[in-house]
């Protein structure tokens, strides 16, 4: 299925009518996940900044620019996917049809990749082996050489990959193998080096689920409400979990032998990876659109309702919340004890989790992009902490 409705897709990128209807929508609002890279947290904003933040202080290492656009596309200012790194290098696929390259030290933008002038970049790249490989709502699924000389960087085309419909997702990569997902129903295995099919397997339903891969299987959620297992050197179907009564966007997380897949019906799962077998479930009330986090043997999980979740791992115990006021869509980065996500107020958040499941603010203030427009500090002084 090959959505080009442009406003349909943005209203489904958006909630995916978990809500009723979707009204009319002017601009394109991202919530990309973050990244962290050594003592940096790389992200982009809901209203189109690229963000480099200390991720002690979520004071900004320079102040942020917008996505760069062109004036008749200024709807388009927006990223979903996760930024990569690398060499110093920020990419960042960006709603417009483009990759932009960022000096993660400075700022400075170092070249813009047209991919395509007509459709939509939704997923994030990801970076292998000096390449970088990028889907599109064209339905292609790009590889690009990257060359690092003269403190630019160039891209220089390698291969390209056609599916049968739009590539919302972030491409994956295990033991050479890529895999993608895409609205056409199908999830595919490719050669990474040569962009050859090695095989592909059908689901019930638009995928634009990120795929996880664990122990030679790839895990995805899709459209139709059923969560797939299948093995990684064949495409063989292993098992299927039907119980969901909504539709997967987030990317699921692992933890020892179980499985944690969240779902637009507000429900996070706890399976058995090797059977689907369900274990717990955790109800919230709103959507859960991000990917959880794993905390040492908790599960950290966001949903639209505006709270953020922490619960025993093992049996699914709620152990401790906070409510951030607004919707959380982005998925939730963790180190160590440290949980990073950005909320619909503009803001992104730094939480400790304490050992029994408590959270507390890290950062004196989160960082609240949309008051940059102002020029007003991103950090308000007077912050009072909501957990």
């Amino acid at each position: 299925m090959f959505f080009r409705n442009k406003k349909l897709a943005v209203c489904l990128i958006l909630l995916f009518l978990v809500s009723i209807g979707c009204t009319r929508i002017n601009s394109a609002q991202g919530w990309s996940g973050a990244l962290i890279n050594g003592s940096h947290l790389i992200l982009t904003s809901m209203d189109g900044h690229i963000m480099v933040l200390d991720k002690q202080t979520g004071k900004h290492h320079w102040k942020p620019d917008l996505i760069r656009v062109n004036e008749k596309e200024e709807d388009k200012r927006a990223s979903y996917g996760i930024p990569v790194v690398s060499k110093g290098i920020v990419f960042v696929g960006v709603y417009d049809g483009k990759i932009q390259a960022i000096e993660e030290d400075t700022g400075r933008i170092v070249e813009t990749e047209v991919v395509s002038d007509d459709f939509e970049i939704i997923g994030g790249p990801l970076i292998s082996n000096n390449k970088l490989y990028i889907g599109s709502s064209d339905g292609v699924l790009r590889s690009y050489i990257l060359d690092f000389s003269n403190e630019q960087v160039s891209f220089n085309d390698d291969w390209e990959f056609k599916v049968g419909g739009e590539i919302w997702s972030t491409p994956v990569v295990s033991d050479g193998i890529l895999i993608i997902t895409s609205l056409d129903h199908n999830i595919y295995a490719i050669e990474e080096d040569t962009g050859e099919l090695i095989w592909k397997s059908a689901t019930g339903g638009a995928i634009a689920a990120t795929p996880l891969v664990y122990n030679d299987t790839v895990y995805v959620g899709s459209f139709d409400s059923v969560f797939y297992a299948f093995d990684l050197p064949t495409g063989e179907e292993k098992w299927t979990f039907e119980k969901a009564s909504n539709w997967y966007w987030g990317k699921p997380a692992i933890g020892g032998e179980t499985i944690y897949i969240p779902s637009l019906d507000g429900k996070l799962y706890a399976l058995d990876a090797n059977s689907g077998r369900k274990e717990w479930e955790l109800e919230t009330e709103g959507a859960i659109v991000g990917s959880p986090a794993i905390v040492a043997d908790m599960v950290v999980i966001g949903s639209t309702d505006g709270e953020i979740r922490i619960v025993e791992a093992n049996s699914g115990e709620l152990l401790g919340s906070c409510d951030v006021g607004k919707s959380i869509e982005s998925p939730i980065t963790s180190e160590g004890s440290d949980v990073y996500f950005s909320v619909r107020d503009h803001s992104v958040r730094a939480i400790t989790i304490k050992p029994n499941g408590n959270p507390d603010e890290k950062w004196d203030a989160p960082y609240f992009s949309n008051l940059l427009k102002d020029d007003k500090s991103p950090q308000p002084s007077d912050w009072s902490p909501d957990c």
